[in-house]
């Protein structure tokens, strides 16, 4: 240890070196230790990738190539001093022959993320296309070479001779993280072996274990001797790396037999509690940080409700059983009540987004306002015109505390007076309870809204031998195939007569005289319209609104994906049709065929990688997903046919839901609505009609949902132990009604409900361990930190050489002006500025305040008297000047940096490198 001796003003020498001397009686085993370390390391790491995935390569070579890497890196790190000298030749050698077969690394890489993308997503495509599969073993062995060769050079020398455990976990925990990410079980003894590694080598460069407490300086006194205080570093050797490795196999060897042993068991609370935490940390990603911390939080027991729009980030859904809303309906419905509470319009980079509020600008939103008519309200008013009776009902909805900020309402909304409206997509009570809100509507779904067009229509129009409607009566209005004639004179509504005269001036819509045109085919038996005006004055909206729906809801992106997802399901979208409802239930049918024969049900489907389309990759490569999948696929899907979707989120309630509930004394009926009811479907708009909810998720239906994932549609079959049965519906032999009434899923009589089932990430058989995936953004926190901070030590370093060589090289005048340009850092510390230029004034303020105190008396004007003449005199100081200005200036630092405090030190040294430090 360098010896630092320091002469005290009362003449006593103290020196802080300590030495100690004890001898040795055992050979040493630090180079044994030391070998067997890495040798650990570098066998974990590949076992561990090899073990997560089926690779061919020719296994002689890469086994060779281990022993023969590990061996020479071995040596010439235990040799050390000249030795290491064939290290520098190593990395050489390893970037020149890196180079010369690039192609065939690269060609390697290719093959093998083929094989990792199969089997991590289950999926028979490649990612890279066109390879020759002649090829794939020498291009694989080529590239398994080459890392082994990186890894001993690594591993070796930072493990060895330099133990660091920042580079060593750069190229061993990316590779293991390939498989982690996407699910895959990691050998479980390999797994244990190469996190003892990291640990060990953790361990080994540690330093600073202890120190003296106390003051910043200083001396301990133990009996009659005295020790400085100061820290104390102690290396902890390969011993101890050794130690941790052990301990880690003995205590998961311990743990495990005790175990089995016992055959011990948690409780169900303990479990389901148990599974919610792990499931929140495994999936906890900050590319995803605001659903992962609520997660979190929920599985610990705080609720934060978080809603997010990107898909594909979690590989799994799994449920509570628990109930989010307390829903009373007045009277039973039949079919589906869809509650919604998000309505998304743009999909680009796997999210859903709002349309922008630029396009809501249009004049037609103040004429909504104006009329007190929303697209919202046109299913429930077009409904109650068609059908002709009283199928209004009122709801109320009460959410959990865990849903306490959310708002959802149904579709065919009334207006009563007391709601506001956000654009085209949502409704709120105006004068809403605590979490509690109500509304009178029109049940609104696909099975009523294909009644409502079907007999409803046929009611009052036959279509003759031309293809001609024919009146079934005559009254006011002229009708013909594309539009009915009205006369505004003939509006009894006093109110929206004068509505519907106003609104045909503003926009020029007369004819002739007071006549005006809809253009739809409405039934001829109009005295109903002339009663209710407010149904004339909502087709008019209607009319105009129609234009802003096919202008901002057929969207599709415009890239590669997307022309290959019509190109699958061209025979499906590319067909033309005259938007009849009719027309378009049998296109959207056909695509929920195609979708549910082609695919898979599952709360599994696993995470969508960031570079790949979600909508892509479930229907034309995974096929397995949820209704999130569905829904957006089926938008897309529909978009590419022509006809207007959106995406929309909230909670379900099937017939079988509604049947449940309990009946009240007033004949209401009150349903818990359970966390395993909020779904995703897609919103169809319906010319004449507006938005509805279409079901495309597979297993879905008006009457229930699947309580387990489903298969792929098949023939009706029967299997021992349970009843199987499917419906086998063709593509080309659809009808109206098959869209809401087929089953598309395979239902078991010993099915359970997957709020009690354990979610496990899919891997490839065997016996594994899953570390949790949570630490790979630990590690990308700590490569992270360790980056900035050797950054921060090598601008620390850079500064400070930079200020020696001006010090110390170039003529005295050029040395001399940097002096006094850090002289004046120096005194800013001390919130002391030289103005206007008066640097006489200034030394002698310094002077006044700090002079005998931070440096000697008189010495910041001689620094400064010495500066004023080599820059405004000419003269040339001395080499005795300059020596004399560095020691005040060192002075100067010094005792800043002695008076300040911790956090002032650090920032001293690291942020303004104004100080050496100590």
């Amino acid at each position: 240890m360098k010896r630092k001796n320091i002469q005290n003003t009362n003449g006593i020498n103290i020196s802080d070196s300590i030495v100690m001397s004890v001898k040795q009686k055992h050979p040493s085993m630090r180079k044994f230790y030391a070998a067997a370390i890495t040798i650990i390391g570098m066998l974990s790491v590949i076992m561990s990738f090899l073990g997560m995935f089926h690779f061919r390569y020719n296994k002689s070579t890469v086994i060779a190539a281990f022993f023969c890497f590990a061996a020479f890196h071995i040596l010439i790190a235990l040799k050390g001093g000249k030795a290491l000298g064939a290290y520098l030749l190593s990395v050489l050698g390893f970037l020149f022959f890196a180079y010369r077969k690039s192609k065939k690394i690269v060609l390697g890489f290719k093959f093998v993320y083929n094989i990792i993308y199969k089997e991590a997503f289950d999926s028979k495509l490649n990612y890279y296309k066109a390879l020759k599969k002649t090829l794939e073993v020498t291009s694989v062995t080529t590239l398994f070479v080459f890392y082994i060769w990186l890894l001993a050079i690594v591993l070796c020398y930072f493990t060895i001779c330099r133990p660091n455990p920042v580079l060593p976990l750069m190229v061993t925990f990316p590779i293991l993280e390939i498989g982690l990410y996407n699910g895959i079980k990691m050998p479980v003894f390999w797994g244990i072996m190469c996190i003892s590694y990291w640990l060990a080598i953790l361990a080994m460069s540690t330093i600073d274990v202890g120190e003296y407490s106390g003051g910043q300086s200083g001396f301990v006194r133990k009996n009659n001797l005295f020790f400085p205080k100061r820290h104390m570093k102690l290396k902890v050797t390969e011993r101890c790396g050794m130690f941790v490795i052990a301990s880690v196999m003995i205590v998961a060897v311990l743990a495990n037999c005790y175990l089995n042993i016992t055959h011990y068991k948690r409780s169900d609370s303990i479990n389901e509690k148990r599974r919610d935490i792990t499931d929140a940390v495994e999936n906890f990603s900050f590319h995803n940080l605001g659903e992962s911390i609520a997660n979190l939080t929920n599985a610990f027991g705080f609720n934060l409700d978080y809603e997010n729009h990107k898909l594909g980030t979690s590989d799994h859904v799994r449920y509570k059983n628990v109930t989010d809303l307390t829903v009373t309906i007045e009277k039973p419905i039949s079919g589906a009540l869809y509650l919604k509470n998000e309505i998304r319009a743009l999909y680009h980079d796997n999210e859903w987004f709002e349309l922008p509020s630029s396009k809501y600008k249009d004049k037609m939103f103040d004429d909504f306002k104006e009329y007190g008519i929303s697209p919202q309200n046109f299913p429930a008013i077009f409904g109650q015109y068609i059908k002709r009776k009283d199928d209004k009902n009122t709801i109320w909805i009460k959410n959990s505390p865990r849903k306490k900020r959310r708002v959802y309402s149904p579709y065919g909304v009334e207006d009563f007076g007391k709601i506001k409206y956000e654009n085209d997509t949502l409704i709120f009570p105006e004068t809403e309870k605590k979490s509690e809100t109500s509304y009178k509507f029109v049940p609104t779904n696909p099975d009523n809204i294909e009644v409502l067009l079907g007999e409803g229509m046929d009611v009052f129009f036959s279509k003759g031998k031309n293809g001609e409607f024919t009146l079934n009566a005559a009254n006011n209005a002229i009708s013909s195939p594309n539009r009915t004639v009205f006369s505004a004179s003939g509006i009894t509504d006093t109110k929206w007569k004068d509505n519907v005269i106003k609104y045909c001036k503003d926009n020029d819509l007369f004819d002739y005289e007071d006549y005006f045109n809809i253009d739809y085919e409405l039934p001829a038996d109009t005295s109903y319209l002339y009663e209710h005006g407010n149904i004339i004055m909502a087709e008019l909206l209607e009319s105009s609104y129609k234009k802003f729906v096919y202008e901002n809801y057929l969207d599709v992106p415009q890239n590669k994906d997307m022309e290959e997802v019509r190109e699958a399901y061209s025979d499906l979208v590319d067909v033309e049709h005259d938007n009849t409802p009719e027309e378009i239930f049998e296109i959207l049918n056909n695509i929920r065929v195609k979708m549910a024969a082609t695919s898979t049900y599952t709360l599994e489907p696993g995470v969508t990688p960031a570079s790949r389309d979600f909508v892509k990759t479930f229907l034309l490569e995974t096929h397995k997903g949820y209704c999130t999948h569905y829904a957006s696929s089926g938008v897309i899907l529909a978009r590419m046919a022509g006809i207007p979707a959106r995406y929309a989120t909230g909670y379900i309630l099937v017939e079988n839901d509604i049947k449940g509930g309990k009946v009240n004394n007033d004949n209401s009926i009150t349903i818990d609505v359970k966390d395993n009811r909020s779904h995703a479907w897609a919103e169809v708009y319906i010319d004449g009609v507006g938005w509805i909810p279409y079901e495309f998720t597979a297993g879905y239906s008006q009457q229930d949902v699947p309580p387990e994932p489903t298969k792929p549609t098949e023939s009706t079959t029967t299997q021992s132990g349970s009843t199987t049965t499917t419906t086998n519906t063709s593509l080309s032999s659809t009808t109206k009604n098959t869209a809401l009434t087929s089953s598309y899923t395979t239902t078991t009589a010993t099915d359970t409900d997957v709020t009690a089932t354990t979610v496990v990430k899919g891997g490839k058989g065997g016996k594994g361990i899953h570390i949790p995936g949570f630490l790979k953004d630990i590690f990308a926190i700590v490569l992270f930190i360790a980056a900035i901070v050797m950054l921060i030590r090598i601008r620390r370093s850079f500064i400070l050489n930079m200020r020696e060589k001006h010090f110390k090289n170039g003529d005295t005048r050029t040395r001399i002006r940097y002096m006094y340009s850090y002289a004046e850092k120096l005194l800013a510390e001390l919130n002391l500025r030289s103005e206007y230029g008066n640097y006489k004034q200034f030394a002698a303020d310094v002077e006044k305040w700090h002079g005998d105190i931070y440096f000697e008396k008189g010495g910041f004007e001689k620094v400064t008297d010495i500066a004023l003449g080599a820059a405004f005199n000419n003269e040339t100081p001395s080499e005795d000047d300059i020596k004399k200005c560095e020691k005040i200036l060192t002075d100067l630092a010094d005792s800043i940096y002695q008076k300040a405090d911790k956090y002032q030190k650090f920032r001293l040294m690291y942020f303004k490198v104004l100080v050496k430090g100590e």
